[in-house]
Parts: C-alpha cells; structure tokens; sequence
C-alpha cells in the first residue's frame, strides 16, 4: 500500500502486516526499496490524513481493527478486508463494478493479457537480454512483435471500460500480433509466414457477425465484488 496526495508519496507499507516487508512475495514496484516495519499506530495516522485530504473523515478504529486483523477474534479473508479499509477511510458508498466493454480474459485477448501470453513472453525475453547485457554477452534484438505484444496489452486494458470500442478491431490486432510472433518463429525454423486474414477467419470468425461470449461475471470476481457493493446503480 502507498497512500499519496498531490505533491507527496507516503511510504510503502505492506498489507496486512505492517512490521515489515513480506516474508514470501516481494510486494514492491521495479526501482522502489522495501517496505519498512512502521507501527499500526503509524500507519493509521497517515490513512487518516489521507482520508481528510480527500474531503472524508476516517474512522481510526476501523483502520486500527483491519491493519490488526491477525489479532483479531473475528477472522475475514484478505478481500473482506479490502471493503472494511475502504469503508474505514470514509468511504460511504461503494458502487457495483462498471461493465467490461469485452471479456479480455477470454479468447483471443487471453493471447496478449494471459500470464504466458505474448505480452508476458515479450517482457520476459527482455529481461533475459538485460541479465545476457550484464554479463557481457551480445543478446539478439528485440523482435517486432515484443513491442507489439506489450503496446497491445496496454491498449486493451485502457479500453477495457469505453463504450466507443470497436471489439472486432481489437480482436483482428491480436490477430496481427499473434501471427507476427508466428511468422518470426516459422522462419528461424525455415517454414512460411502466417496470413493474418485466414488465421482471424479460422479461429475468431465469432467476432465478426458479434457472437463473442459476454464476460463471465463469475469468472471474473466482478459478482464477487458486486455483492459487497453498498450502492446501487
């Protein structure tokens, strides 16, 4: 967690325990140090100013009891946990989740976005020729469809939400992206390029006459969240 205001970054503070870093994961942004161990005390106080600086008013005991959980009597998942912060900030209403404008965690947008989609693979040969670079090796360049794949990836989750997306034409350029990264692994092995067109045509023909699956909101956590909401549009 990092509670910032115009002109000012707080510290980064590990949820839920706040002593210290987290003994497991590592929860902090590229080129940020460590979360530090503060005090509940300390970390309530700076939820509290945050919360006035938004025009709300906070209530420390809630804080106090969520950032206190693992001593608490009344145990809650994590994500309960998440609405009783939100709601100790001062935050009176939580609305429903607004409606995806395409289900990008279904095919073919999953191609791009998934863990070990084109996206994930594009950032992981980076970081392997930035490990090669270090070492003194000369590592291949970048292939086309890295930057592609990643600059797509982008691009999608910012439309995820807009109402004015053309869905097919976000489809046909995973289309495009998938067959570049196709056509420069076909010819190191020496066989022909992929033709978009048939391959959007074979395999996302649904798309074209509007058939695509609507979001899953099960799959998703939205009806998750949206059971929890305390307003409803």
């Amino acid at each position: 967690m990092c509670a910032a205001v115009p002109g000012m970054v707080g510290s980064l503070t590990h949820l839920w325990d706040t002593s210290g870093p987290c003994g497991v994961y590592r929860h902090q942004p590229d080129g940020m140090p460590e979360p530090v161990g503060r005090s509940v005390d300390d970390v309530v106080a700076e939820l509290a100013g945050w919360s006035a600086s938004a025009g709300l008013r906070a209530d420390a005991s809630a804080l106090r009891a969520v950032l206190d959980h693992d001593r608490s009597a009344a145990w809650k998942p994590a994500d309960d946990l998440l609405f009783d912060l939100v709601r100790g900030l001062g935050v009176a209403r939580i609305g429903r989740t607004l409606p995806w404008a395409f289900p990008i965690n279904r095919r073919p947008f999953t191609l791009i976005t998934d863990f070990m989609g084109l996206a994930g693979r594009a950032r992981s040969r980076a970081v392997y020729r930035q490990a090669e670079q270090e070492d003194g090796e000369s590592p291949e360049p970048a292939q086309q469809w890295e930057r592609a794949a990643i600059e797509l990836e982008e691009k999608l989750w910012a439309s995820l939400y807009r109402t004015d997306v053309d869905v097919v034409a976000l489809a046909r350029q995973v289309v495009e992206v998938q067959a570049a990264h196709d056509a420069a692994s076909e010819d190191e092995a020496g066989r022909s390029a992929v033709d978009p067109d048939r391959l959007f045509e074979s395999l996302y023909a649904g798309l074209v006459d509007g058939s695509l699956q609507p979001d899953d909101p099960e799959d998703s956590g939205r009806r998750w969240a949206d059971e929890r909401a305390t307003a409803v549009r």
